[in-house]
C-alpha cells in the first residue's frame, strides 16, 4: 500500500490561525491533477483565542480564523466535484465549550476535530512551550486536566473526532524529566480514556505529524492504541496534520502498516463512518 491510498482527514491551509501559509488552492490542484484521493480539510478554530492573546501569545489575533471565506473556498470545489471534504479543527477546552459552540453554530462541517491544545492558557503543542519548564508535582496535575478535557471533548455532541491524543508528547522524547516522572499517571490516564474512547461512537485520529522526527511515534501511541483495541475499539482516521503541500499523507503506509499489526482492519472517514475502508 502507498501514502495516498486513504484519505487525509486533518489538512491545514493558510485559512488556519498564522501557522500555514499553504493556500488551499494548492491542495485542490493536487486533487484535480489526481495526486490524492481527496482531502478532508480541518483548519484551526481557537474558542479560547481570546483568553490566550491576554497570557501567553500576544498577538496571536492577527490572522484569525474567517469561516465564510473558508466554507466558500471548499464549498466551491464541492460543487466542481472534488472529493473534498468541510472539517474543522475546534481547539477544545471545557470551560469555553460554550463558546466553541456558538462559533460552530453558523455553518454545516462534514465533521470536527476536537482538539486539547492547551490547558488554562498553557500551550501543549509548540516546539518551545516546555523550556524551561520544572519538572515536579505540576506536570502531574496537567498530564491530569489534560486527558479529563480530552474525556470531556468526547462527551461532547458536536465532536465528530478526538484529535492528536497526547500531544504534548510530541515535543517531549520519552527520556525527558516530565516524561520519566509522570509515566505512571500517563498510562493510567491513557488506559482510562482508550476504554471510554472505545465505548463512545467518536473516531480516533491517528494522527502521524511526528512520526518521522526524532520522537518517532504516533499520537495517540501504541499503548494507547492497543489498550483501545483491548476494549474494542476500532474506530481509527489516519491524519497527518499537515500545514504544507509536502506534509500531505504522511507516513501513512508506514503508520496503517503498524495499525495492521495491532490488529485493527479499517480506517473511518468522519463524513461517511457508516462506510469503513480497508487499510
Amino acid at each position: 500500500m502507498a501514502d495516498f491510498d486513504w484519505i487525509d482527514i486533518h489538512v491545514h491551509t493558510s485559512h488556519s490561525c498564522r501557522d500555514s501559509q499553504c493556500p488551499m488552492s494548492v491542495y485542490l490542484d493536487a486533487v484535480r491533477q489526481g495526486r490524492c484521493r481527496g482531502i478532508g480539510f480541518a483548519d484551526h478554530m481557537h474558542a479560547n483565542t481570546k483568553f490566550i492573546n491576554d497570557t501567553i501569545l500576544p498577538g496571536y489575533d492577527t490572522q484569525m480564523f474567517e469561516p465564510n471565506a473558508y466554507c466558500a473556498e471548499i464549498e466551491a470545489a464541492q460543487k466542481e466535484g472534488l472529493p473534498v471534504y468541510k472539517g474543522v479543527e475546534a481547539t477544545y477546552e471545557p470551560e469555553a465549550a460554550a463558546t466553541l459552540h456558538a462559533w460552530l453554530a453558523p455553518h454545516s462541517y462534514d465533521y470536527v476535530i476536537g482538539s486539547v491544545h492547551s490547558i488554562g492558557g498553557m500551550w501543549l503543542s509548540g516546539g518551545d512551550d516546555w523550556r524551561g519548564f520544572n519538572p515536579g508535582r505540576m506536570f502531574n496535575s496537567i498530564v491530569e486536566q489534560y486527558y479529563d478535557s480530552v474525556l470531556q471533548s468526547l462527551h461532547d455532541d458536536v465532536i465528530d473526532v478526538i484529535g492528536h491524543i497526547g500531544v504534548y508528547h510530541r515535543n517531549l522524547p520519552e527520556i525527558h524529566p516530565l516524561m520519566q516522572t509522570t509515566q505512571t499517571l500517563r498510562l493510567q490516564c491513557e488506559t482510562a480514556l482508550a476504554q471510554a474512547c472505545a465505548k463512545s461512537e467518536k473516531i480516533i485520529e491517528v494522527n502521524t505529524s511526528a512520526f518521522g522526527t526524532s520522537i518517532a511515534l504516533t499520537m495517540p501511541g501504541v499503548d494507547f492504541l492497543k489498550a483501545y483495541r483491548a476494549a474494542g475499539g476500532q474506530r481509527l482516521a489516519l491524519a497527518s496534520d499537515a500545514h504544507d503541500i509536502a506534509n500531505l499523507n504522511q507516513h501513512f503506509a508506514q503508520v496503517a502498516a503498524l495499525l495492521g499489526s495491532l490488529g485493527f482492519r479499517y480506517v473511518f472517514y468522519p463524513w461517511a463512518p457508516e462506510h469503513p475502508v480497508l487499510l
